[in-house]
């Protein structure tokens, strides 16, 4: 069930990402959860969140390769890699900054999501005492 739950969110997750990459070629700027503005309209707070969250998420993996521990990684887990950090980074930059309960909310939500995606990444463990 919540393998069922974490892949509708995702799905939800990527049909937002896919048409709001599509909309930013049409010249039509739209920001979590579907506010439409121009691109300097964009809360400055929410954009450096994303900045230091796909900052920090390169550098994450970047330090597994230099330490040599690189290993073939599935999508779910850059998800919530890129995820953490950006809950991470919006939480100090939330908490550090005077902003609206409204961002408060917002950055709730993405934590949410975070947690959904790291339980349901993990393995079941009654896969683990299966005799085989």
């Amino acid at each position: 069930m919540l393998k069922l739950l974490a892949n509708a969110v995702i799905a939800l997750f990527v049909i937002w990402t896919i048409t709001v990459s599509a909309s930013e070629f049409l010249g039509i700027t739209i920001y979590f959860p579907w506010v439409t503005s121009s691109a300097e309209e964009i809360p400055i707070n929410r954009l450096q969140a994303i900045r230091i969250a796909i900052l920090l998420t390169f550098a994450h993996y970047g330090v597994l390769h230099i330490i040599g521990r690189n290993q073939e990684y599935l999508p779910i887990h850059f998800l919530t890699q890129y995820l953490f950090y950006l809950v991470l980074t919006g939480g100090i930059i939330v908490f550090k900054s005077d902003v609206p309960l409204t961002e408060l909310i917002i950055w709730l939500v993405f934590a949410v999501f975070w947690l959904i995606c790291k339980i349901a990444s993990q393995p079941l463990n009654r896969d683990y005492f299966r005799s085989k």
